[in-house]
C-alpha cells in the first residue's frame, strides 16, 4: 500500500475531525448522554431492538404490531430535544462523509476516463503517452 496515500488519508481524517459537523456530533452526543430522560428512552429503544432481533433469530416473524411499536418508539425518541439534536448532527456529519466519498470517487473516475481516452486515441505511443 502506498505510504503517500496512507499519509493523505490520515491528514483527511484529521481535517474531518476538525470540521464543524464532527464537533457538533461530539457536543450533541455529550449533551444527550448527560440527559436522564434521553438515557431512559435510549435504553427502552435498545431493549425493543433486542426483543425484535431475538424474535428473528428464533425464526419468528416481526408482526405489524412490532413494527408499529418500533416506529412509535423512534418518534418518541425524536421528541426528546437532546436525541433529536444528536440525530440531526449525525445526519449532517454523514452528509459530509458522503460528499467526501463522492468527491474521491469522482476523482478516481476522472483519472480512469483520462487513461482510457489516452490509450484509445490514435496519437498515443506504445507507452500510452499522447503525442
Amino acid at each position: 500500500m502506498s505510504q503517500a496515500i496512507m499519509d493523505q488519508a490520515l491528514e483527511l481524517g484529521r481535517r474531518i475531525s476538525e470540521s464543524a459537523e464532527f464537533k457538533a456530533v461530539q457536543e450533541k452526543e455529550k449533551n444527550m448522554l448527560q440527559d436522564e430522560a434521553a438515557q431512559k428512552l435510549l435504553k427502552e429503544f435498545q431493549e425493543l431492538q433486542q426483543k425484535n432481533q431475538q424474535k428473528q433469530m428464533q425464526g419468528k416473524q416481526i408482526t405489524p404490531e412490532d413494527i408499529k411499536e418500533f416506529e412509535a418508539m423512534e418518534l418518541k425518541m425524536l421528541e426528546n430535544p437532546f436525541i433529536k439534536d444528536f440525530s440531526e448532527a449525525q445526519n449532517a456529519f454523514q452528509n459530509l462523509l458522503n460528499t467526501v466519498n463522492q468527491t474521491i470517487n469522482k476523482a478516481m473516475l476522472s483519472a480512469r476516463d483520462e487513461q482510457q481516452q489516452c490509450t484509445s486515441c490514435s496519437t498515443c505511443s506504445p507507452t500510452g503517452d499522447c503525442q
